[in-house]
């Protein structure tokens, strides 16, 4: 329940920070003053700790493709070059080929493996794991995501 209510503020606060969006090289991304919305009220909203709320905010940004298991031990660098990595993997991927990614800077890095590509309900869809590695520590996750008509991925439901 908590989860649900977790991402049902966040989904609500992103969406009405939409006034906020900015186009830039042809694609639509969040402007801060939408994320910083989003992020304030998602911690008030449901309590999360300052990490926890960047974290949901970030990963919800990021069409819920990274998690939040795994996104609230990652900084935002790490959740951006993640995603990027996340992309590439769902993309262009070899279906059990790792696409690796490094933060130099945090020292955290990780892999996306993703799997073949499966049509569900029209959409193409590909399952996959993350895998990350924070300070010696290794956790996993996996996941679902299905390619929007637009072309966007995100976490299947």
């Amino acid at each position: 329940m908590f989860k649900f209510k977790a991402l049902c503020v966040v989904a609500l606060a992103l969406a009405l920070g939409g006034c906020d969006m900015t186009t830039s090289d042809g694609g639509m991304s969040l402007g801060t003053d939408t994320l910083a919305r989003a992020y304030s009220s998602t911690k008030s909203a449901v309590g999360l700790s300052e990490e926890n709320a960047a974290a949901a905010v970030t990963n919800a940004a990021f069409g819920g493709l990274i998690g939040t298991k795994i996104g609230a031990q990652l900084n935002d660098e790490d959740r951006r070059l993640a995603y990027e990595a996340q992309l590439v993997a769902l993309d262009r991927g070899a279906p059990g080929a790792p696409v690796p990614w490094r933060n130099v800077e945090s020292g955290r890095y990780g892999n996306i493996v993703a799997g073949p590509l499966y049509s569900q309900k029209g959409l193409q869809c590909r399952g996959f794991s993350h895998t990350i590695t924070v300070s010696g520590d290794i956790k996993s996750t996996r996941g679902t995501a299905c390619k929007s008509p637009e072309g966007a991925w995100a976490a299947a439901a």
